[in-house]
């Protein structure tokens, strides 16, 4: 009985380096919980100081923009929108802004018809240099503005497409197209194509092919698509700035020359013709997540 105590307690008997071993795991997690946690509490800092500095400058564009006169004090003296009517007066915002939209909404809809039976031809067919195209498309996101803008408006100025719409048209394309085709895509490899060749055995061209069977299969993708590139060539600046002219600028390409040359103009109209580009900007960009979740419930994708 004695011996079998001895062995269990040799068995159960740790050394000094084996207690120490056994230490070392705790700290080793004690460490890691206390890394974790700063770097955790770090970042969240970080990030309410980003918050705070872009939300405290865009509060402080909007009460300058509104208020009568603001020196010195935490608050602006009155409000007004007195600064926002002198602006589109004097800067004639509002042909700006339907320059802007007539060039946006034509490249829209041009991007989305070009880029359906496009989107359809990579979905359905395999060809060679197939990848190679896809990659093609995917340029305008991976290059940098000026890469590509520099060389298209050396050639716009030499054949005079430069400073009219249809070449803004033209150059918008560049963005929306691509844009386009990568979302569309998703929505058209989900169809069946099943539905195709039956359609087809029934006798239907391809014309009523895409109008009865493809078409609405992809309204939610077309609706999502048609939002965003609108948004995002409304955004449209670096190559815009450089084949605009006098009387075809964009809406952000004149609050730009504004702000540049602004000179002795008062703050607060300044203030005021950025919020003119910023609002609308503010507006599409929410009504594309509406549309996007819209789209979600009732379609599922």
């Amino acid at each position: 009985m004695g011996l079998e105590k001895g062995k269990l307690e040799d068995k159960y008997d740790t050394s000094p380096a084996d207690k120490e071993k056994n230490k070392k795991p705790l700290k080793n997690s004690l460490k890691a919980k206390i890394f974790q946690g700063g770097y955790s509490t770090t970042s969240w800092v970080l990030i309410i100081l980003f918050l705070t500095v872009v939300l405290g400058m865009t509060l402080a564009v909007i009460l300058s923009a509104f208020g009568t006169q603001w020196y010195a004090t935490f608050l602006p003296e009155g409000f007004t929108i007195d600064w926002f009517v002198e602006a589109w007066k004097r800067y004639d915002v509002g042909q700006y802004f339907k320059v802007t939209m007539e060039i946006v909404f034509t490249a829209t809809v041009i991007s989305l018809l070009l880029s359906i039976p496009t989107v359809y031809i990579l979905a359905r067919r395999d060809f060679p240099f197939k990848q190679a195209l896809i990659s093609f498309f995917q340029l305008p996101f991976t290059l940098p503005d000026l890469l590509y803008a520099i060389p298209v408006a050396s050639i716009f100025y030499s054949i005079g497409l430069a400073e009219t719409i249809p070449g803004l048209i033209i150059v918008n394309l560049i963005v929306g197209i691509p844009f386009s085709i990568f979302i569309l895509l998703p929505y058209m490899e989900s169809l069946d194509p099943r539905l195709e060749h039956a359609a087809q055995s029934l006798g239907a061209s391809r014309f009523k092919l895409f109008q009865r069977i493809i078409v609405p299969q992809i309204i939610p993708g077309i609706t999502v698509s048609a939002v965003n590139i609108f948004i995002r060539m409304f955004n449209t600046f670096t190559i815009i700035l450089l084949i605009a002219g006098p009387t075809t600028s964009t809406l952000n390409v004149m609050v730009f020359n504004v702000i540049r040359g602004s000179g002795t103009q008062p703050p607060a109209m300044l203030d005021s013709l950025a919020l003119t580009l910023m609002i609308p900007l503010l507006l599409f960009s929410f009504l594309s997540l509406w549309v996007s979740s819209i789209t979600q419930r009732r379609f599922g994708k």
